[in-house]
C-alpha cells in the first residue's frame, strides 16, 4: 500500500446545548460531514438515525440543567465511531422497559441493533460518552 492510498483518520466536533432543536443541528451535521467526506446511502442514514437517538437520550436523560453536549465524529477507511458526551455518569438502560403504546425506550435497542459495535466510557466526575461504530463501506 502507498503513502498515497492510506486512509486517513478524519475526525468531526459538534458542541450542543441542551435543548430539543440539538437533535435536528446534530442530524443535519452528521449527514453533512459524512456527504463531504464522500460517504452517502442506507448506513449513513443509520448512522443519523443512531445520532439522532443518542443525542435525544443525551438532551432528555442526562443533561438536566447542565447544558452542554458534544458529538463526535471519527472515520478512518469507512469505520466511523460517533459519540456522544454528556455530563452525567450513569450509565443509559441496558433493557428497556417496554410497554405496548410507550414511544419511549427503545432507542438503545435501536442503536445496537443498526450498530456494528456499541459502548458507553464512563468516567466519574467528566461524564460519559455513548459510542456506536457503523461501517460505511
Amino acid at each position: 500500500m502507498s503513502a498515497l492510498s492510506t486512509p486517513l483518520l478524519r475526525t468531526s466536533e459538534l458542541t450542543l446545548t441542551e435543548h430539543s432543536t440539538s437533535v435536528r443541528t446534530a442530524r443535519h451535521h452528521i449527514r453533512n460531514q459524512l456527504g463531504f467526506w464522500g460517504y452517502f446511502g442506507d448506513t449513513v442514514d443509520d448512522l443519523v438515525l443512531i445520532g439522532s437517538e443518542l443525542v435525544t437520550n443525551a438532551v432528555v436523560h442526562a443533561c438536566q440543567g447542565h447544558g452542554e453536549i458534544r458529538l463526535y465524529l471519527q472515520e478512518f477507511g469507512g469505520d466511523c465511531r460517533l459519540e456522544v458526551w454528556d455530563p452525567r455518569f450513569d450509565l443509559p438502560l441496558q433493557k428497556p422497559r417496554l410497554r405496548r403504546f410507550n414511544e419511549g425506550g427503545r432507542g438503545i435497542q435501536l442503536v445496537r441493533e443498526l450498530s456494528l459495535d456499541f459502548g458507553v466510557v464512563v468516567r466519574r466526575g467528566s461524564g460519559k460518552r455513548v459510542w456506536a461504530r457503523v461501517l460505511l463501506t
